[in-house]
């Protein structure tokens, strides 16, 4: 079965969207890694959006920028949500009430410590009520959110994928490495979208040793290991490049996921 890309958005340092991330990675313009602006709440209530985390907010604002770009009403589109450590920043604020005594946990904290609590704005944010799945795999997010979406795609059923994570707090930071905020979305279909646009075919397991495919940027290299998001970059460029390629994300256990990206004509 082909599995088609019909849309994509991305939000992170000097990637601000889709539009603008894609003259970047073609190397049209030179990077810089800017500051990321506020991502939106899109779709959220004044009450909800004060409570929806920025994990959460990450999450909408790719996730809007692919369905726009792929022209989908997300009633009917199933979801995945990759994140390799889900909100830290509410996790370290709930570790530390419930090591100072008296006890005084937040309700609201409590409600978005949950790995699926991006998934749940979600579905508040758009009245989608199609099926969704949210997942961790530590640096290998990215690359197990993808292999997941491609399998939940068929004929008469679209996916959007949503990968994102932040940087932890300072208690975090000594054992998780994410130095740079990101987040990406791909609207995955099997129906060919009219225009030129990227077929994916893709094979994963125990196979011949592969490397990570990097990005010939050294500022965008840095980016791509500064996020378990962010190794969705060499997908991106090819997408902005519209070149045909063959990417690859080993995992831990001695296998990979590789995946060919070819344009037609």
């Amino acid at each position: 079965m082909n599995i088609y890309v019909a849309g994509w958005g991305v939000l992170g340092p000097g990637l601000p969207d889709a539009q603008a991330a894609r003259a970047l990675l073609a190397g049209e313009q030179a990077y810089r890694h800017d500051r990321v602006r506020m991502p939106l709440a899109e779709g959220l209530s004044a009450n909800e959006a004060r409570r929806c985390p920025m994990s959460a907010r990450y999450a909408l604002d790719v996730g809007r920028q692919a369905l726009r770009a792929a022209g989908w009403d997300p009633a009917g589109v199933a979801t995945v949500f990759s994140s390799a450590s889900g909100d830290l920043e509410i996790a370290d604020k709930n570790c530390r009430a419930l090591a100072q005594p008296p006890i005084a946990l937040s309700p609201t904290l409590f409600h978005n410590s949950v790995h699926n609590a991006a998934g749940g704005y979600w579905g508040i944010a758009t009245g989608s009520r199609a099926p969704t799945t949210s997942l961790s795999a530590y640096d290998d997010s990215f690359a197990a959110g993808l292999l997941e979406a491609l399998t939940t795609v068929g004929p008469g059923r679209a996916c959007l994928l949503i990968a994102y994570d932040l940087p932890p707090p300072a208690a975090f930071a000594a054992v998780r490495g994410i130095t740079a905020p990101f987040a990406v979305a791909l609207a995955l279909t099997a129906e060919r979208p009219p225009g030129r646009c990227a077929m994916l075919s893709w094979e994963w397991g125990c196979c011949e040793p592969a490397a990570d495919t990097p990005m010939p940027d050294a500022a965008l290299e840095a980016l791509r290991v500064a996020n378990p998001a962010a190794r969705s970059l060499p997908l991106l460029r090819t997408l902005g490049l519209q070149q045909d390629g063959i990417l690859s994300w080993p995992d831990a256990g001695g296998g990979a996921l590789r995946l060919a990206v070819s344009f037609g004509p």
